[in-house]
């Protein structure tokens, strides 16, 4: 008998599969690839007549993987994984002189401490490319466990099967007000004088806002929220026109205050605390430039105002 073999499989029809079944949508997957829709589903079509069988339903609203399609999903993860590895084992060998580096963060490390410690690295490392992503947690934890990025930092700890984390710094989540306010001007703040007092806080699911919310509820403090905003600098804004008290990451004020712009209120008896963790997969061949960065960062902890107060001549 003769032994029939699979007819052989076009690389760039898998990258484009994969890509689809990635992102759930044929649409999104012409924009993450520059080329057309239509270009995208006649690949797909010839890739499901080279296997001989159907990968993807196309439904009105979406697409939904067949069994097929959802095999062929998981070699794809694995084999665009190993070609990752493969280009960064020949880095690894030329010195990490190239490299490429995915970052994905919540907002406070995002904004405040990552850019700080990628400047520092990219002098170390100038022919490292690096990218980073702010989104919530959930969304960077499932991401690295996809291989779409390589490590993460949260204001909280992550503590997950496959992963690893280790804690950056202990952030300190400070109460800021506008130099007029009652409270900055008042002097020799309670914790009793913020009962009742409107605040200005990140939106729901903001790490910032769920560490100072549980650290007032423990304490006994009940105060108004007065507005909810999605970044810190909006937060910063709102507070700054006088409408009300914050809370944010002290990484996120310290400019401000030295310019007058805000004030942090020192709250006798206030002591919030929370930690900044660093996490990525477990695995014990990470590519040469996402070792490089996690070694910098155990070893180097940047910090940008006291790093910069210590690179002063």
């Amino acid at each position: 008998h003769k032994l029939r073999i699979m007819p052989e499989t076009n690389f760039h029809q898998l990258h484009i599969f994969h890509t689809v079944a990635r992102l759930g949508s044929f649409s999104k997957a012409a924009d993450d690839l520059s080329i057309s829709q239509p270009a995208v589903s006649i690949q797909v079509r010839e890739l499901e007549a080279t296997l001989g069988a159907p990968l993807i339903h196309r439904l009105r609203r979406g697409l939904q993987l067949t069994d097929t399609g959802e095999a062929v999903f998981g070699y794809t993860q694995r084999i665009f994984a190993l070609s990752e590895e493969m280009r960064s084992a020949v880095q690894d060998i030329q010195g990490l002189k190239a490299g490429r580096l995915t970052i994905g963060s919540s907002s406070t490390p995002g904004e405040y401490i990552l850019p700080w410690a990628i400047g520092k690295f990219r002098k170390r490392y100038p022919g490292v490319e690096v990218s980073l992503a702010i989104s919530n947690t959930q969304s960077i934890v499932e991401r690295i466990i996809k291989h779409e990025l390589d490590l993460g930092m949260a204001g909280a700890t992550v503590s997950l099967p496959g992963l690893a984390s280790f804690t950056y710094v202990e952030d300190e989540i400070v109460i800021i007000a506008s130099p007029e306010h009652p409270i900055a001007m008042a002097g020799n703040v309670s914790m009793e004088d913020l009962i009742g007092q409107e605040f200005i806080l990140r939106e729901e699911g903001s790490a910032t806002r769920h560490t100072a919310e549980e650290y007032l509820s423990k304490s006994g403090i009940a105060i108004k929220v007065n507005m909810e905003l999605g970044s810190n600098e909006a937060v910063k804004r709102a507070v700054a026109a006088g409408l009300g008290l914050g809370v944010v990451s002290r990484y996120a004020v310290e400019p401000n205050t030295l310019i007058g712009f805000l004030t942090i209120v020192e709250v006798h008896g206030w002591d919030c605390h929370r930690p900044l963790t660093v996490f990525h997969r477990d695995d014990k061949n990470l590519p040469p430039a996402q070792k490089a960065f996690l070694e910098f960062l155990r070893e180097q902890k940047p910090l940008p105002w006291e790093a910069s107060e210590g690179d002063a001549p």
